[in-house]
C-alpha cells in the first residue's frame, strides 16, 4: 500500500447518463413487445392459410381469410413501427451522450 493514496472508482456509464440508460431499458421492452406482435402476425398468417380446411360456407371463408390477413399485416406494421421508433430513440440517446455538453461561462 502506498500511504494514503485513495483510488476513486471510475464513474459507470449508466450512472453518468441516467436518461440514456433509461431509454435503453425502455428499448428492451419495446423489442420484447414487437417480438410478441411478430409472432402473433405469423400465427394469423397460418390461420389465414388453414381456413380452407374448415370448409366454411360461401362468403364466410374469404371473409375470415381476409380478416386474418388484414390483422396479420396490421400486427406486423405496428411491430415494425414500434421497433424502428424504439431503436431510433435509443441510438439518439446514446449519440447525445457522445457530444460534449456546452460549457456555460
Amino acid at each position: 500500500m502506498h500511504g494514503e493514496q485513495t483510488r476513486q472508482r471510475p464513474t459507470r456509464w449508466r450512472e453518468a447518463h441516467p436518461e440514456a440508460f433509461e431509454e435503453l431499458k425502455r428499448t428492451y421492452g419495446v423489442i420484447g413487445h414487437s417480438s410478441v406482435l411478430m409472432v402473433l402476425s405469423l400465427s394469423l398468417i397460418g390461420t389465414a392459410l388453414t381456413i380452407g380446411y374448415l370448409h366454411l360456407p360461401g362468403w364466410l371463408e374469404p371473409a375470415v381469410r381476409l380478416a386474418a390477413s388484414v390483422a396479420a399485416v396490421g400486427c406486423a406494421a405496428v411491430a415494425l413501427w414500434r421497433l424502428i421508433r424504439g431503436l431510433w430513440r435509443a441510438v439518439r440517446a446514446v449519440v447525445r451522450t457522445r457530444r460534449p455538453s456546452p460549457q456555460l461561462s
